[in-house]
């Protein structure tokens, strides 16, 4: 798959890294106008410029104009209580009784 280089006239957002996906969609003054389509991986980040690799078969030098976006990969940037188990203590400080209706965490296996 070919890689190109698409380069900005302003430093990029500092969220973009490598591995994310870049997307593109053509825009107005009003804002997006067509729904993003998958340019490719992206494979080096500088302070303007992105290292992409082509999925799309999309020509670079048709992006001037376009809107680009990134989204990261769910597999890389987790988020969420990291770890095998919890131990959980709930106390009612109140001397009314009360009911608890639900619990719930979002629990990632640290080790994979």
């Amino acid at each position: 798959m070919p890689t190109y280089q698409i380069s900005f006239n302003q430093q990029l957002n500092p969220s973009v890294q490598t591995s994310d996906m870049a997307w593109v969609s053509n825009q107005q003054a009003g804002g997006i106008i067509s729904e993003p389509v998958l340019l490719g991986e992206i494979v080096d980040v500088q302070s303007n410029i992105l290292i992409v690799q082509d999925t799309s078969g999309i020509d670079p030098i048709n992006l001037t104009g376009m809107f680009l976006l990134f989204s990261k990969p769910i597999q890389i940037n987790e988020s969420g209580l990291k770890g095998y188990y919890a131990d959980v203590t709930f106390k009612n400080p109140s001397k009314e009784r009360a009911e608890l209706f639900a619990i719930s965490s979002e629990a990632v296996i640290s080790s994979k």
